[in-house]
């Protein structure tokens, strides 16, 4: 049986004429090496018949990673709310930058925040500063609205998004697995005997989520007979009040409440409703793991800790600009037994 010798990075440098390091850098496609370069480097190592080892290639990405980088060893973190620390008021933000935050360490980066909206700065002069400074890699927060756009120089950098606000462009994204979540809590609900299951937010915080709140419960809500099904309280934000709740609340008679408002456990108070005694609740976006209140903790801190990942790979593959076909990167979410809910064994 004739065995075929496995062609090396030394052989295509041969002939091609280059040298060894040229070659490995050329079939990462870094930037140092002149497109013409890398074409004539790809088409003699074809000819060849060149393979990478995968081993090999796992070994030196390790040795990279485990290295701080010298030319880019800050990415930046974007924010655009109209206040430089608005984004902190929402504590799942606060866990993005967070876990974003410790895993760029661990890459040997450093995480710099951007305001989008500091005095004299727009979109063209950020991108100038980012480049000028050598900071290819962006990590860009939620946006304070539902639906939103950025116009950055998107060629010069890699860049990953969080959620679904960022429409255009659509960038690599990170986010919590909603769909996944909502099905977690309807089969978690109807476990612990709840029939009469209702979704109440402000149309803002679904379209948020490409509206994966309300789909995922719909579908869910199709799996009830006997008729128990209620209709949704998603309304616009200008109308979301406790008025427009109680109203809803009064005519369908929910035994538990969804929602990522957890101001609805005050206007539950307000009309005599003892939690969970009366009717539960459940919150989407649980602040914490303690089980005060029942629902889903979307495990944020992981969720920016992926995106960096991805993010610090895409830079060592040297991938810049728009992608043409996305990712999203879905983490699961945790169900937290709370205090809001009855317990298994009232079921």
């Amino acid at each position: 049986m004739t065995q075929h010798r496995t062609v090396t990075l030394k052989d295509i440098a041969r002939e091609a004429g280059v040298s060894l390091m040229t070659v490995s850098r050329a079939l990462r496609k870094h930037a140092s090496v002149s497109p013409e370069t890398q074409t004539k480097i790809e088409r003699v190592a074809n000819a060849l018949g060149y393979r990478p080892n995968p081993l090999i290639s796992a070994l030196m990405s390790y040795r990279r990673a485990g290295k701080a980088p010298h030319s880019h060893s800050v990415l930046a973190f974007v924010t655009s709310f109209p206040t430089r620390d608005g984004w902190k008021t929402r504590k799942i933000y606060q866990e993005f930058f967070q876990g974003a935050l410790e895993c760029a360490d661990r890459h040997g980066y450093r995480l710099e925040e951007f305001w989008l909206r500091e005095n004299g700065m727009n979109a063209q002069r950020l991108s100038h500063i980012l480049y000028s400074r050598n900071i290819n890699g962006i990590i860009v927060a939620p946006l304070p609205v539902s639906v939103g756009h950025l116009s950055l120089d998107w060629e010069k950098f890699s860049a990953v998004t969080f959620s679904y606000t960022l429409a255009r462009p659509i960038l690599h994204r990170a986010s919590n697995h909603q769909f996944r979540s909502m099905r977690m809590v309807m089969r978690q609900l109807r476990r612990l005997g709840y029939t009469r299951i209702g979704l109440a937010m402000p149309a803002s915080c679904d379209h948020r989520v490409d509206d994966q709140w309300t789909a995922s419960f719909l579908m869910e809500q199709q799996r009830v007979s006997g008729g128990k099904t209620i209709p949704l309280c998603v309304i616009d934000d200008k109308d979301w009040n406790e008025a427009s709740f109680r109203a809803w609340f009064v005519k369908n008679r929910p035994d538990v409440v969804i929602s990522q408002q957890a101001k609805i456990l005050e206007w539950l108070q307000t009309m005599n409703k003892r939690v969970p005694h009366d009717v539960g609740f459940v919150h989407l976006n649980c602040p914490d793991q303690s089980g005060k209140i029942a629902g889903i903790y979307q495990n944020s801190q992981m969720i920016g800790r992926v995106a960096v990942d991805f993010l610090v790979g895409m830079i060592q593959r040297n991938e810049r600009d728009v992608p043409s076909l996305p990712h999203t990167i879905l983490v699961e979410g945790t169900w937290i037994d709370g205090e809001t809910v009855k317990k298994a064994s009232a079921s």
